[in-house]
């Protein structure tokens, strides 16, 4: 190794580049509010469940429709599919049986990377947060 490449970077290769870039801002962008820039609002900006791509971030808020826990032989985990008027998701919980306040009826925002769990859409150790009606 020389003394020129030390220190330096690579450039990442494109397979690890963020695949959201584009979609986050079109679902920013359709849940702003008029008048406002959807990078200003970016905190406080929900989508709509039905926006959910693999491989893409999403933030939403909606209600808990259904609990269920597997046992497996690797540990349990919690599934917890959350829903809103557009459509539903959900979200894994592994080595969890259960957690404090998430329950049926239950509004909650959430926010992680889509992925597939089982054949179907899901986030797995999503950032989450009780809210109110």
């Amino acid at each position: 190794m020389t003394s020129d490449t030390v220190g330096a970077m690579a450039p990442m290769h494109a397979a690890f580049r963020r695949l959201d870039i584009g979609a986050s801002d079109v679902a920013l962008a359709a849940t702003a509010k008029p008048g406002e820039s959807p990078h200003d609002t970016a905190a406080e900006v929900t989508a709509p469940i039905n926006q959910a791509r693999w491989r893409n971030r999403i933030r939403a808020t909606g209600t808990v429709r259904a609990l269920k826990v597997q046992v497996t032989e690797t540990g349990p985990s919690l599934g917890c599919e959350i829903g809103d008027e557009a459509g539903s998701l959900l979200l894994v919980f592994p080595g969890r049986r259960r957690i404090p306040g998430i329950e049926l009826g239950a509004r909650v925002l959430v926010e992680g990377m889509v992925g597939l769990w089982r054949r179907q859409l899901a986030i797995l150790n999503p950032y989450y947060e009780l809210v109110s009606d």
